[in-house]
């Protein structure tokens, strides 16, 4: 059985830019990775709250953030060498 890889559909959304200071990025960045947030959607859910509609709040896309991660190996070790 094959089953779906991707992300369900979010429904019709619109696409806005922000170019924040690097100071707010970078808070922007770090809050959204320890919430499980992309950045879009964790910024979209601020706004959705500052504004009195957090029915339109996403919620965090990894269920698993806040977990250690395993180190992998950067090099591929051969037994015929």
């Amino acid at each position: 059985m094959i089953l779906g890889m991707g992300r369900p559909s979010k429904g019709e959304r619109d696409a806005i830019m922000a170019k924040p200071a690097m100071p707010l990025a970078k808070v922007i960045r770090a809050n959204a990775e320890a919430s499980g947030y992309t950045n879009g959607d964790y910024i979209t859910k601020l706004v959705a709250e500052a504004l009195g509609m957090p029915e339109y709040a996403p919620k965090p896309d990894k269920a698993d953030h806040g977990a250690t991660q395993l180190p992998l190996e950067t090099e591929a070790h051969s037994a015929a060498a």
